[in-house]
């Protein structure tokens, strides 16, 4: 997967603006995961791809495409992959509106639980750096208030035991 820039997503969501003038549709985003977290937050210098959810589905898809067969980029740049960690108590902020293209971001607090949820630990993710950076960004300082904002969008229970470990931890080791 590519590397993408906040320039380079900030430029890409202009050039899918262009494609939907072209077809005459308006669309979309809501735009979650890395992808906010540079856009948004500027915690992270890149992104492997942009995850979001988006309507029209199929015309903003082929619309990607052709960005992506213009640009050299993975068909899947701007992918669905996020559509798994959605909470239909989610939140999302307005960051951008163009003539043809609306985007949305998940506001921190809901990218919080998504993070969470998702915590994924290994060569190449991001998750640990980025729950930590959100939970100073939320001025979370205890671990009641933590647990507060994730059950605002899921079941406790449904998150990882890791986690929530490590989420606690790294609360624990803050109040040090």
């Amino acid at each position: 997967m590519a590397v993408l820039t906040r320039t380079q997503i900030l430029d890409l969501l202009h050039e899918l603006n262009t494609e939907l003038a072209a077809r005459n549709v308006v669309g979309q985003v809501q735009l979650a995961g890395g992808a906010v977290m540079g856009l948004v937050f500027r915690s992270r210098d890149a992104t492997r791809g942009v995850d979001a959810v988006f309507e029209p589905s199929s015309i903003l898809l082929d619309a990607a495409l052709a960005i992506a067969a213009r640009r050299d980029l993975p068909d899947r740049w701007l992918n669905h992959a996020v559509k798994g960690y959605l909470s239909d108590r989610g939140t999302f902020d307005s960051f951008l509106e163009l003539d043809h293209l609306r985007v949305f971001v998940a506001d921190a607090r809901y990218m919080l639980a998504m993070k969470t949820l998702a915590f994924r630990i290994g060569e190449g993710y991001q998750d640990e750096e980025d729950v930590r950076y959100l939970l100073r960004h939320l001025d979370v300082a205890r671990w009641d208030e933590a647990e507060a904002i994730l059950a605002a969008y899921y079941p406790l229970d449904g998150y990882p035991p890791h986690a929530l470990a490590a989420a606690r931890e790294m609360l624990e080791r803050r109040q040090k």
